[in-house]
This record gives C-alpha cells, structure tokens and sequence, in this order.
C-alpha cells in the first residue's frame, strides 16, 4: 500500500508542474488579448457610420450625380490638397477612411505609371460608402468632422427614371448638404448638353417631391471639369449653364438654401492649377449648422396635472 501510494502521489505532482499541457482555446485567448483591433480605414459602411455618429457630431455630405461626372474626383482632390498643407482655412485633423482615400487617389499620381490621371470608377456592388474627413480650421483650431457618401452613379440613374428609388438612399434624408453634380464634359459637347441637364432637373425634382427635407438642408449645383467650358469655344455652354442653374434657383427659391459652384478638380493641362473651386465648396460643408428651436415645436393639448408638470419643467 505504502509503494502505490508513492507512485500515485507522485503522478500527481507530476500533473501539477506539467504547464505544457493545455487546451488550444486557452493559449488561443492569451493571444488574442495580446492584439489590439484597429479601426477601419477604408470607406465606412453604414453600420460604420452609425457607430461614429453615435459619439461624434458630423456633417453629412450627399453627392449626387450620375456615372462620370466626377463626383469621387472632387471629394480626393480635397484631400490631396491637405496632402500638400493647409487647405481653405483648414488643417487636416483625422480619418477614418485614409486607404479609401488612398486607393481612390493612386491612379492620378506620377507613381502608379499612368499616361494620364484617372479615378476608379466606383462599382454599384459597393452600395453606399462614406468618405470621412476631420478638419481644423486655422483661426480657432475647432474640429469638424464630414461624412461625404460615396455611391455607383448606376444608382442615381435607376433614380431618375424612377423617382421612389431616392426614398431608399439614407444619405439624402440625414445630409446637411446635397450636392448635384452637373458634368462639365457633357455640357461641352452640344448633342449631350440638354441630356446633362434634364438628367441634373429630374434627379432635383425626385429629391424635393419624393424624399423628406429639412429646411436647413443646402442645395448646391456643382459643375465639374469646368476648364473644358473655358475660352471663346465654350461661351454658349456656359451661357446654357447660366440659365440652367437660374431656372434650378427657381424650383427651390424660397424654401432652401441653394448656391451654385464651378469647380476644375483636375486640369491635366500643363501649368494648370490644381483643384479650382473647391475651397469655398468645402467651407460651405464645414457651415456651423443654426441650433434647432424647440420652442417653435407646437405644444400639444395638456390634459391632466402630469402633462402639466411637463411644461412646467420646461420653463425653467
């Protein structure tokens, strides 16, 4: 009895000091607790965006516009325009969509080994993505944070021949600033002049009848590639561009506030100054927005003494 117990005692031991003997889900855990998850720096999704705007105010930004008209040009430009400094009042802060950015910037820059800038088209397979760009501006060094959406012009296509579709778009009913993007290149060209036109007037018109809009929501008209609109070649466009633009004032006036914007994002002609018209565009994104006035809410019939109680505790 004395001898088993003196094996037995010491295969006891022997299991406590064995440390090399553990489950895959234990060492599994040790590891993991090891690694940090980073946050994602391609274009945020939506859930992504629900998550930041759960603890951090931001300006909403809706582009909206058919396929090539330029819509993710204009938005990498500006931030390649912080790539070089500071950049309409403003210094850049932080993103979270920094490969986004990236990816959609490197077919433009000498490194890729292009002939000539290009900007990937952006597939409708992606649905909606979001551009996140936090700025400072220079004077008071306050943040301002955009989430500036990202969307397959197909979409915007399917919207213009039915109308319904723009009920579906969230970026259009939380945006502070909508954007539609008039395609210079179209108005250049006369056969396709009108076309650019009645696809911008009937995307407008979807917006205002079909979607639910703030009043404090800005309406802007934004040309791009307006460099090919310039010189005496391009005097009947911009003369069509100008009444265009007054007859959108005119579905609007009165109930919005609406501004037009010329802007040349990427003139690859020699000697050309890069993105024209974009800094009084992303200052007027970067607005304060008027705080909302409760008062002006109607009050409802107050019916008994606990209604009651509620107005009294909103007096004081």
């Amino acid at each position: 009895m004395t001898d088993e117990t003196n094996i037995t005692d010491a295969n006891e031991d022997d299991a406590d000091v064995d440390v090399f003997e553990r489950s895959g889900t234990d060492v599994s855990q040790e590891v993991s607790t090891r690694w940090a998850e980073l946050p994602v720096s391609s274009t945020l999704t939506i859930e992504d965006a629900d998550k930041f705007l759960c603890w951090k105010d931001a300006a909403i930004v809706a582009i909206v516009g058919e396929r090539n008209g330029g819509k993710t040009t204009l938005v990498t430009e500006m931030y390649s325009c912080f790539l070089r400094g500071s950049f309409a009042d403003n210094l850049f802060c932080h993103s979270l969509s920094l490969s986004g950015f990236e990816q959609k910037c490197f077919q433009s820059r000498a490194a890729s080994g292009g002939l000539h800038p290009q900007t990937p088209r952006t597939s409708s397979q992606e649905g909606l993505r979001f551009f996140h760009l936090a700025l400072s501006n220079e004077a008071e060094l306050r943040r301002r944070d955009l989430l500036i959406s990202e969307r397959a012009g197909e979409t915007y296509t399917e919207v213009r021949n039915t109308p319904e579709y723009a009920t579906e778009m969230p970026e259009l009913r939380k945006a502070s600033s909508v954007v539609f993007i008039i395609d210079g290149e179209r108005l250049a060209n006369p056969r396709l002049r009108q076309e650019a036109f009645a696809s911008v007037r009937s995307l407008l018109r979807a917006y205002l009848l079909i979607t639910k809009v703030c009043s404090q929501t800005q309406i802007q008209l934004v040309t791009t590639k307006y460099d090919l609109l310039e010189g005496e070649g391009g005097a009947g466009a911009r003369e069509a561009l100008e009444t265009f633009e007054k007859s959108a004032f005119g579905l609007v006036a009165g109930k919005f506030d609406v501004r037009a914007f010329h802007t040349a994002a990427r003139n690859p002609a020699a000697g050309s100054q890069p993105a024209v018209g974009l800094a009084p565009l992303l200052q007027s994104w970067l607005r304060p927005l008027p705080s909302l006035s409760f008062k002006s809410i109607p009050m409802p019939s107050l019916t008994d003494e606990f209604d009651r109680l509620m107005l009294y505790r909103g007096e004081q």
